[in-house]
């Protein structure tokens, strides 16, 4: 797209270009149709320029674009082996605290048995003491 200068330059270079092929054409050092014609190649060939300007404008957009892109490429190859890695870290902690978990509940069982155990100790040792206490009631009471 022309900017409003380059528009205004392009119209003045035209409007310069057809007072000099009139003035040519009057003065007669130039024939009519050899003015026309000049004037077209003259238009053809600014209009080629744009056109080249146009094309190399286009070129350098597409390679920054293409630029951009392979960046883009490039951050998302890092994440994903990033990803990667991060995933790995995770199935290997996942293990890890599924180990974990087993073992919890082996000490726990192991915990709770042994808990058990003490407390049928705990309550025959405790009968025990109760039948000892009676007899050492019933000798404080015998007289001897």
């Amino acid at each position: 797209m022309l900017s409003p200068r380059r528009l205004a330059a392009t119209a003045a270079f035209l409007g310069i270009l057809t007072v000099v092929l009139v003035v040519l054409v009057v003065t007669g050092a130039l024939e009519p149709g050899a003015a026309a014609a000049t004037g077209a190649f003259v238009i053809s060939l600014a209009a080629l320029a744009f056109l080249v300007l146009s094309v190399r404008r286009l070129d350098g957009k597409a390679h920054r674009i293409d630029l951009r892109v392979k960046k883009h490429e490039a951050e998302l190859a890092r994440t994903a082996t990033a990803l990667t890695r991060i995933e790995s870290r995770i199935d290997t902690l996942t293990r890890a605290v599924e180990q974990s978990m087993a073992r919890h509940g082996e000490d726990l069982a192991a915990i709770l048995a042994s808990l058990g155990e003490d407390r049928v100790n705990a309550m025959a040792h405790a009968r025990e003491v109760e039948e000892l206490r009676e007899e050492v009631h019933e000798l404080a009471k015998d007289p001897v």
